[in-house]
């Protein structure tokens, strides 16, 4: 009683196959929080990370609250870096 994709056709229970076969189902340890909810958010830090880049910022890291720290710093000075450019104002004749 195998599995239709079993190769050898001799195993003596269904699960004997499944065993034998070497199945893995992934992401499936959700009390650990070993399930796709991390991937989904490692990758939607990272997507939002890209996109400030691509705006101009320049976040530290790529954790939402570093992008969200860039976002602010940029907001509060008018300048995607955050640090205003104060070379204008030192060289004005």
């Amino acid at each position: 009683m195998c599995r239709s994709g079993c190769p050898t056709k001799d195993h003596r229970s269904y699960a004997d196959c499944c065993r034998n076969s070497g199945i893995r189902v992934a992401y499936c340890d959700s009390t650990n929080r070993q399930d796709y909810s991390r991937q989904k958010r490692w990758d939607s830090e990272l997507a939002g990370y890209r996109d400030a880049v691509a705006e101009g910022l320049e976040p530290k890291g790529t954790t939402w609250k570093e992008i969200d720290a860039a976002r602010k710093a940029a907001d509060a000075t008018g300048v995607a870096s955050g640090v205003p450019d104060v070379g204008h104002v030192l060289n004005s004749d």
